[in-house]
């Protein structure tokens, strides 16, 4: 019987090590693909992404807060209820934009950090990186679960 389990776990990982999968995970696989293959909204709407946990840091959460109205993508700041460019013509080392149904926004900070966050709207994941100077990019940890929401734009709303 223990050499049947450690036979199997054996297989399991050579499968998962050479990017196949072992046979329970392939449910889950079928979402993923689903998940992924479904077309992207970018219909206006509010799209609301708290990061749990930002950077491995229990208790802190990071939201980054979008609007999207026609056609185009701007930051929104909810205590102003204002919907703006993050980026001023020409600025460097900032981006905010809607690229194949993902918003994609690169921003470097007067520190030198590097910000870059991915929503895929088909999905409504998110990744976030950073850069510090003199270090590589790296993927900012948060929980895993968190999702992106996306809201009905509000009543109200200034966009500059």
């Amino acid at each position: 019987m223990r050499l049947a389990i450690a036979t199997m776990l054996a297989a399991a990982a050579v499968l998962t090590g050479c990017g196949g999968e072992a046979q329970g995970n392939t449910a889950a696989a079928g979402k993923e693909a689903a998940a992924t293959s479904a077309p992207a909204d970018v219909s206006d709407g509010l799209i609301t992404c708290a990061m749990p946990n930002f950077d491995n840091v229990q208790g802190i959460t990071l939201t980054e807060r979008f609007i999207l109205i026609d056609g185009e993508v701007k930051r929104y700041l909810e205590f102003s209820n204002e919907a703006f460019d993050l980026c001023e013509p020409g600025q460097e080392g900032c981006s905010l934009a809607l690229e194949d149904g993902v918003i994609r926004m690169d921003h470097l900070s007067e520190k030198g950090v590097r910000s870059r966050y991915d929503v895929d709207l088909a999905s409504m994941d998110i990744e976030a990186r950073k850069t510090r100077p003199g270090e590589d990019e790296q993927i900012v940890a948060f929980d895993k679960s968190a999702k992106c929401v996306r809201e009905p734009l509000p009543e109200g709303l200034t966009v500059n």
